[in-house]
């Protein structure tokens, strides 16, 4: 119910700016953002909650449906994705694990220069690409919501801080660093028990 008005105001800030009132339009457009930012956090809770007592199920062919997805966009087509997560049962649902895996992929098919690869074992995903990796003070700048590292790239910065987010609700820990293919590693470890 709050997406349409969200999507109205959009359209209401593009006007304002045509029409020269662009700090204005600005303004607003950071508002709307944080606020379809809370919804789609909001929703994303709700879906897990959701799930929360279901079976969960083997990671891997859910893994294998999103990268085909990431796949059919311009910079997934030229990657070679290695899932090796096969029957690994993760400790969070489906839905979770699709919002929680989507942007990391996403994330490392934008800078990966040729590979990808996912593994795990119970109670932890790896996502890691063979890019250019960051450093030590955007690995830390990279989980703000909003904050975007790449300015030259369209979106609104809210992929790693959405991961994060959804680690964090289903009982796990988002972490980045170096990976040894040479980018950036995602790992997201659970507690046991």
């Amino acid at each position: 119910s709050l997406k349409t008005p969200l999507a109205a105001l959009a359209a209401q800030t593009r006007r304002a700016r045509e029409a020269g009132a662009t700090d204005a339009a600005d303004g607003l457009d950071r508002a709307i953002e944080a606020a379809r930012g809370a919804v789609e956090r909001e929703l994303t809770r709700t879906r897990i909650a959701a799930e929360q007592d279901a079976a969960h199920e083997p990671a891997g062919p859910i893994i294998d449906r999103l990268i085909a997805v990431v796949e059919g966009t311009e910079a997934g087509q030229r990657l070679n994705f290695e899932n090796t997560l096969g029957e690994v049962v993760l400790p969070l649902g489906g839905t979770a694990l699709m919002e929680l895996a989507g942007p990391l992929l996403e994330n490392a098919a934008r800078f990966a220069r040729t590979h990808v690869r996912i593994s795990g074992a119970e109670r932890h995903l790896c996502i890691e690409d063979d890019g250019p990796g960051l450093s030590e003070a955007q690995t830390a700048d990279a989980l703000e919501r909003g904050r975007r590292l790449d300015e030259t790239e369209v979106g609104h910065g809210l992929g790693l801080a959405i991961a994060r987010d959804v680690a964090e609700m289903s009982g796990g820990a988002l972490s980045l660093d170096r990976s040894p293919l040479g980018g950036l590693r995602a790992q997201v470890r659970w507690m046991s028990g």
